[in-house]
């Protein structure tokens, strides 16, 4: 079991942020207004001539999928909505990807997203027409902890040497930015984009994940500073959000979430113990049925009082009780260390809805209807890159 964690050793400078309670900030940056308006225009047109739709199997949908999200310079967030370069999501898809044999695409994508950060100045979620780093909603907290653990990943090195400076003096920026030195956990009282970011919570267990694999990923980086040396985030998450049954979504709130409950074991941060916790926290998340009909959740329910103020009027419930494809292959390819004959169930549910839909999408409704807004305006996206999560399992 992690031992105890201990009071950080030197103290860490606070950065002003944005507090948890706000709303995700409206886009006034000419370049996420043009975004947003892109995104509107395509959403009422699939309202009305529907997605793509792909032929074969799963796994042959899977493959043209991924196809379109390479645009000859990196590999987009999708082949639709999110086409652009998306940090988050290219990172967690990078072990699989380069299984699946696509190794020189994913280095191609981190070292186009690597100059365009570096000119930009920032490690940024996002990056707008092939030239605009930018972040959505705000600072986020998955940004630099996966883009460190992609390059790893990668076997890309040599970008980790050629922009060394850049990324130290990005270590420095996300400690300032995102740790609560008393605390030794993620601000209690700040704002940060993560993927459940259109609810609010305060120092959540994603976030902390995110905290805890930073100070991973600069273990294994002994040519980068590592101010969180020491720290044991994983360890204190053990005080502060375990509770015996499985990991509470946030300091505030006390039910578990399903991105909560996933992702600190898709990155192994409690090493020798993970599957102590493993066990517990999946039962809770099959007792309390955040797979069915199919995985994965954030949440057991919609809390619409906890959801941010715009994302709640435009796209309600978009982050509450909807299926989220993200999640699902992630899910699956967990629960197979701790039921295998449950996780084969899940994997050919969803193999048949890939086959029956003609694509990989993004979001469903409970009753397995894709994602739709408040007066169309948002159409959940097709052609998602988790694909590649999806075609490894099969």
């Amino acid at each position: 079991m992690p031992s105890r964690a201990q009071p950080l050793a030197q103290p860490v400078a606070r950065a002003p942020q944005r507090i948890a309670t706000e709303a995700a900030p409206l886009p006034f940056d000419p370049v996420l207004v043009a975004a947003g308006a892109a995104l509107v225009g395509r959403s009422l047109s699939r309202a009305r001539t529907g997605w793509k739709r792909y032929g074969g199997d799963a796994a042959q949908i899977c493959r043209d999928v991924l196809e379109d999200c390479w645009n000859g310079k990196y590999i987009g967030g999708s082949a639709g909505h999110f086409r652009q370069f998306w940090t988050r999501d290219l990172s967690f898809c990078t072990p699989a990807l380069v299984r699946l044999g696509m190794r020189d695409r994913v280095v191609a994508s981190l070292e186009f997203a690597l100059r365009i950060f570096e000119q930009r100045g920032a490690v940024t979620t996002t990056i707008f027409a092939n030239k605009y780093a930018r972040d959505v909603y705000d600072y986020g907290s998955d940004s630099l902890p996966m883009l460190l653990f992609a390059l790893r990943e990668a076997g890309a090195d040599d970008l980790i040497d050629r922009h060394r400076e850049f990324l130290a003096g990005q270590v420095d920026r996300y400690v300032r930015r995102v740790l609560d030195p008393e605390l030794g956990l993620v601000k209690p009282e700040a704002y940060f984009s993560a993927p459940s970011d259109c609810v609010r919570a305060r120092s959540t267990m994603f976030t902390n994940t995110m905290l805890a694999l930073l100070e991973q990923e600069l273990e294994k980086q002994p040519h980068l500073p590592n101010p969180l040396h020491g720290l044991d985030v994983a360890g204190r998450l053990l005080q502060t959000h375990w509770t015996g049954r499985y990991f509470k979504h946030a300091l505030d709130r006390d039910d578990p979430s399903g991105c909560g409950n996933m992702f600190p074991f898709f990155f192994r941060i409690f090493g020798d113990d993970d599957m102590v916790y493993r066990r517990r926290a999946f039962a809770t998340l099959e007792d309390r049925g955040f797979s069915e009909p199919i995985p994965m959740r954030y949440f057991e329910k919609r809390t619409p009082e906890q959801e941010l103020p715009i994302p709640r009027f435009f796209t309600p419930g978009y982050q509450g009780d909807t299926i989220w494809m993200q999640l699902c292959p992630l899910y699956i390819s967990e629960l197979r260390s701790v039921d295998p004959q449950r996780a084969q169930e899940l994997r050919d549910r969803v193999a048949r809805i890939i086959e029956h839909d003609g694509n990989y999408l993004e979001v469903y409704h409970r009753d397995l209807t894709p994602y739709a807004g408040r007066g169309g305006l948002y159409q959940c996206d097709e052609g998602m890159i988790w694909a590649a999560l999806f075609l490894e399992l099969l």
